[in-house]
């Protein structure tokens, strides 16, 4: 898949632009507020509706219009197709190829990952930005896990009504209700990380294969999965904390618990990892969703990747080139003006990147 043109008009600070894209890897660079990131929540939104910042669609319209579009084409399996979007405060057009689309079916037709590392970092937030990292790839390899996951959380927060107003009459009922449910689940998101592991591993292997001398902070990554609760059976676990749980008025165990550990050298990477390599490990764990997908559906997503080079040392800016290259996937990043001689060169050495100076806008 591969994006070849956008343009936009209104959308937050960009009042009109028109970009051609050529090549897979497209780096815009330029100072801040240059309108790099809003190119890329501009793509995001045709994939999702949404921005990946924590804004409403509101606030994504230019202060000086009551409404912003944008148009994105692409080619996905030799096909070119249209994304057009209208956006006001009270009402909203998307088409697909000219044709109506609902929000499910645009995110399956124009799949788009996001990793931002200035503001959201995927290991330094909470365990929620991680279900919601393992459950946004899920989806895409298995459309059964919308349900799964729907009916947990039905389940959790009727589970959780009882616990909060004492009510014992009916929480056995429940209790099976989410022992079912969280076994569905469970069973679900396990088998995607095991799918999400072994791209990971793999990842891993050929670069250190390809770098020898590669930092061993990378070169020892591993990756687990927390289910959520401590034992082998879920129902005896729930059935022995339901005291407990009454007593604090929420459910203790169980998926939403659920949580994906990265360490290096044995030691979890958010407690003691460089800047460095907790961005080299957010992209790797990354790229790996993105492997996972092309594996179930023969083509790869949109991976936008924001602030990039933040936090990065020159030798591991060589190794993050290097496994973008690797990728071969349609690739948008943002990058700071500071390193603009530095992506010069490498856009020189390699013919996949293409450079877009976010001044020019």
């Amino acid at each position: 898949m591969h994006i070849t043109s956008l343009s936009i008009q209104d959308f937050r600070s960009l009042t009109l632009l028109n970009i051609e894209f050529t090549k897979n890897i497209s780096i815009l660079y330029g100072h801040n507020n240059a309108g790099k990131t809003t190119v890329l929540e501009a793509i995001y939104f045709c994939s999702n509706l949404r921005s990946f910042k924590q804004l409403s669609n509101a606030e994504l319209i230019n202060t000086l219009s009551t409404n912003f579009k944008i148009s994105l084409k692409f080619s996905k399996k030799s096909l070119n197709n249209t994304i057009y979007i209208e956006k006001s405060i009270k009402s909203s057009k998307c088409l697909y190829n000219n044709e109506k689309i609902s929000k499910k079916t645009l995110m399956n037709s124009f799949p788009c990952y996001s990793l931002v590392f200035g503001f959201n970092n995927l290991l330094l937030n909470d365990s929620s930005y991680r279900r919601d990292f393992i459950d946004s790839g899920m989806f895409h390899v298995e459309p059964k896990a919308y349900l799964a996951l729907s009916s947990y959380e039905k389940t959790l927060r009727q589970r959780n009504y009882l616990l909060k107003t004492k009510n014992k009459k009916d929480i056995e009922f429940w209790d099976n209700e989410l022992v079912t449910n969280n076994q569905s689940l469970s069973s679900m998101r396990s088998s995607y990380f095991n799918r999400l592991n072994k791209e990971f591993v793999k990842i891993i292997s050929d670069l250190r294969a390809d770098l020898p001398e590669i930092y061993e902070e990378i070169s020892t990554l591993k990756m687990s999965y927390l289910k959520g609760w401590e034992t082998d059976n879920f129902e005896n676990e729930l059935t022995h904390n339901r005291s407990k749980d009454f007593n604090s008025g929420y459910t203790s165990i169980g998926s939403h618990r659920s949580d994906i550990l990265i360490t290096s050298k044995g030691r979890p990477v958010k407690e003691s990892g460089s800047m460095s390599t907790l961005v080299m490990s957010c992209l790797l764990v990354f790229l790996a969703k993105s492997n996972v997908f092309h594996v179930k559906h023969g083509y790869k997503p949109v991976l936008l990747i924001d602030d990039l080079f933040f936090g990065i040392d020159n030798k591991n800016l060589n190794t993050v080139i290097k496994l973008l290259i690797y990728t071969k996937g349609n690739i948008m990043v943002s990058a700071p003006n500071i390193y603009k001689d530095i992506l010069e060169k490498i856009s020189i050495d390699n013919s996949e990147i293409e450079l877009i100076n976010a001044g020019e806008f």
